[in-house]
This record gives C-alpha cells, sequence and structure tokens, in this order.
C-alpha cells in the first residue's frame, strides 16, 4: 500500500464506519513498516483536523469531526500497540491527566499506551482534573512522574497552579513533571517550573525514560 497523500490520511481518519483505519494500519504493518512512523503520519493528520475546527474564522471541521477523528486514532493505537518497542527495561510510575476546563484525551491517551509499552505503570485520571485529584491521587501512588496535558490555551495556566499547589504541599521534589499539549511550548514549561515538555508522545516518553 503506498504512502498516501495528506488528503487520504483526512479522509481515513473522518471515515464514519471506522473501516479505512483498520485497514491502513493492518496493511502498513504487514509490509513492515515501522509503527511509530505509522502513527506519526496519523498524528500529523489528526492535527489538521484539529486546526481546521478550532480556527473560528474558516472553519473546516466540526464537533462531530473531532469525535470520528478521534475515536479512529485510539483505534489505530490499539492496532499499533503490540508493535511498539517494548526492549526498554525502565519501570515507574506516571499519572497523567488533561487539566481542568479541558476534555482533551488523545494524546494523553497515546502516551499512557507508549509508557506501558516500555515498562511504565500508567494511572490515567481523565479529563478536567482539578489540583486537588492530582494532590490526591500522587500522595497516594507516590508516582515518579507527573504528565499534565492541555489543548486548548485557555486551560494551560492551570499546570502552573497545580505546579503551586505540590510546592505547598511539600511534594514539588518528590516527582519529575511534565507537559505537553497542542498549546504548551518549551518556553512555558520551562516559566511554570516543570521539569520537562513532551513535543509528541514518542518524544515525552523519551524524556520519562531520562526521569528513571
Amino acid at each position: 500500500m503506498s504512502e498516501p497523500t495528506d488528503l487520504k490520511v483526512l479522509d481515513i481518519l473522518l471515515d464514519f464506519k471506522g473501516n479505512k483505519i483498520k485497514d491502513y494500519c493492518t496493511e502498513n504493518l504487514s509490509k513492515g513498516k515501522d509503527p511509530y512512523i505509522i502513527f506519526r503520519h496519523l498524528s500529523t493528520g489528526l492535527d489538521e483536523i484539529g486546526k481546521g475546527y478550532e480556527n473560528k474564522e474558516f472553519r473546516k471541521y466540526f464537533t462531530s469531526d473531532l469525535i470520528i477523528s478521534g475515536r479512529n486514532m485510539k483505534k489505530a493505537v490499539q492496532i499499533l500497540k503490540p508493535h511498539f518497542n517494548t526492549t526498554i527495561k525502565a519501570k515507574g510510575i506516571v499519572i497523567l491527566g488533561t487539566v481542568k476546563g479541558d476534555v482533551h484525551d488523545i494524546g494523553k491517551t497515546i502516551l499512557g499506551i507508549m509508557l506501558e509499552s516500555n515498562g511504565f505503570k500508567v494511572i490515567d485520571l481523565g479529563v478536567d482534573i482539578k489540583k486537588e485529584l492530582f494532590i490526591q491521587k500522587i500522595r497516594e501512588e507516590k508516582p515518579d512522574v507527573l504528565g499534565m496535558s492541555a489543548l486548548l490555551t485557555s486551560t494551560t495556566s492551570y499546570m502552573e497552579d497545580v505546579i503551586l499547589q505540590l510546592k505547598e504541599e511539600k511534594l514539588r521534589d518528590k516527582i519529575k513533571i511534565i507537559v505537553g499539549g497542542k498549546s504548551v511550548t518549551e518556553e512555558f514549561a520551562n516559566r511554570i517550573g516543570a521539569d520537562a515538555y513532551g513535543q509528541d508522545c514518542i518524544d515525552g516518553v523519551k524524556k520519562c525514560l531520562a526521569f528513571i
């Protein structure tokens, strides 16, 4: 199966029945294609849909498109998951959560799956997570890493609220913090006092491995 154009990838991600995404993943895997490359190509398409949705003046995609593409991406990850490299033996506990006010979870979910495939125990708290729940779970689970995600620009500042609360609770020095998401930058991560910025899921896994 030849490398699809961006338009074909968009068509695959927006397929309501979800058959095209299965065919794309299984056929490329059967030809020996690196699952990380398949994942990156699909991620590019998903990002394009997200940009088309957020552009209020020239909106190309709508909520239904986000739901369908997100559902298809999750299907792709489940197909690709068994093929991700599991040779690295690092162990650790990672708590993940999308911060308060934000309900986007595709990137976070994919990061969690990839971390599990690299030997981590992952506790995914879900979306719209308040700082109190982050604190509670950190006390209970004693994780090595906290990963916070935000897609919306309006919610990124809440990451700093969580970090400040960790300092107040005398927990900040006991955990490494990585932040990521479409609206997050390395400069922002440094400014709020995070330990690392994950540019994408693969970079996020590398940073977590480096912590351990």
